[in-house]
């Protein structure tokens, strides 16, 4: 089901991207309208994504985005099933951080190395 999301966030994306974006008017935008949305959805589609809330909106998520240092990359594993998968045993936060933070090729951002091993030391000096 999450390959079906990403797809349509992606189509969805691609059509903002070509048809929308770089456009000031709504004329050139109809004129390079997709063949597969119909006139009036298109036209409702261009409505939506020039209301000032939803841009205001989509600006917010944009700077979000932009400030996270460290990306999950557990996708919808929650942490209780990461915990049953280990044995049953509840992780520790060190572990948690890692796993979470691990891309499926095992490969850790180097950002997050620094900050685990300081939140790894951290740990070790105060005795949690």
């Amino acid at each position: 089901m999450n390959g079906l999301r990403d797809s349509w966030r992606r189509h969805k994306r691609i059509i903002k991207k070509n048809h929308f974006d770089g456009y000031h008017n709504i004329e050139d935008m109809l004129k390079q309208r997709p063949a597969e949305i119909s006139e009036v959805q298109f036209l409702q589609l261009i409505e939506y994504w020039r209301n000032s809330d939803v841009q205001a909106m989509c600006k917010l998520n944009s700077e979000n985005r932009k400030k996270q240092k460290w990306r999950h990359r557990m996708g919808p594993i929650n942490f209780a099933r990461r915990a049953s998968k280990e044995n049953n045993e509840e992780p520790s936060k060190s572990e948690m951080f890692i796993a979470t933070r691990t891309k499926q090729e095992k490969q850790v951002h180097a950002d997050a190395q620094i900050a685990i091993v300081i939140h790894i030391a951290t740990n070790i000096f105060s005795g949690t």
